[in-house]
């Protein structure tokens, strides 16, 4: 585990470290989660839920019709 040091300022703010925001990839405007634990507190990068979909998903497409097509099927199974 690599360990760094920040100060904090008089507003209560801490500017991390520039390897510490190239390893995690944060750039500005970026959001974090600060979790409090026992003896200290963890920070994560917020990841934007819409790109982690689209990671997960790929080169998946859900045209207009295809949605038309699953509710047609949904509405079948449902009347059987």
């Amino acid at each position: 585990m690599n360990t760094m040091q920040a100060v904090v300022d008089s507003k209560g703010r801490i500017v991390l470290p520039k390897k510490v925001r190239e390893k995690l990839g944060l750039r500005e405007g970026d959001k974090v989660v600060i979790t409090l634990e026992k003896s200290g507190i963890l920070i994560k990068k917020l990841e934007d839920p819409e790109k982690v979909l689209e990671e997960l998903l790929g080169d998946l497409t859900f045209s207009r019709e295809l949605r038309r097509v699953a509710e047609q099927q949904a509405l079948e199974e449902v009347s059987a």
